[in-house]
């Protein structure tokens, strides 16, 4: 279910539940099918192996998550009441576009973003979807909050402020990206095994 920011309608909270709830449901069916050394493995292209994506991914989740869940305690007690749907901001929209699949660009990755060395499968999936779900936790504990009045920066990016809900999305877009790209790792192992 790609989402296109740019010319989205404005969104609810529980679009955004249902794509973190895809995203979990689709990486672990595609570990669950998949041996771990291949999991493991690295494409002959150097990039990064499976599991070093999900890390990735944590490692961004987690620090937009303390971010979110700061943001959203703030706004409760500045009393910022109000129901979606949200439409976020420019600046978030454009973010959120720019990480959706197929990748067409290439992002350097930061230093604290950088996935881990000697990474198991089952355990760094297994913080990844608790990860998810105290998203989802924070989605339901939001509802009756402006999101959009609710602004906040991004954690690795102190200048880039945008409303906490453009930072929702940006999140499940990047989860989105990796999907695809894990997706792609997989295949280009495949076709390295063939030729």
């Amino acid at each position: 279910m790609a989402h296109h920011a740019k010319k989205d309608p404005p969104r609810a909270t529980a679009d955004l539940r249902l794509d973190i709830e895809e995203q979990s449901e689709e990486l672990a069916s595609l570990f669950q099918a998949t041996e771990d050394a291949r999991l493991m493995q690295r494409p002959p292209s150097g990039k990064w192996s499976a599991v070093e994506h999900v890390d990735h991914l944590a490692k961004v989740n987690r620090g937009y998550l303390a971010a979110l869940e700061s943001a959203v305690a703030s706004g409760r007690a500045a009393g910022r009441r109000g129901a979606g749907p949200f439409r976020g901001s420019v600046i978030g929209r454009f973010f959120a576009a720019s990480m959706e699949p197929p990748v067409k660009m290439k992002v350097k990755t930061l230093a604290a973003m950088q996935p881990d060395a000697e990474l198991a499968p089952e355990p760094t999936l297994a913080v990844f979807q608790d990860l998810q779900e105290r998203l989802l936790a924070l989605l339901r504990e939001a509802e009756g909050l402006d999101l959009d009045a609710i602004r906040m920066a991004s954690p690795f990016m102190k200048l880039l402020r945008a409303p906490a809900f453009s930072w929702f999305v940006v999140l499940t877009a990047h989860n989105r990206r990796h999907v695809w790209l894990i997706r792609q790792t997989l295949t280009d192992l495949d076709g390295a095994k063939r030729g």
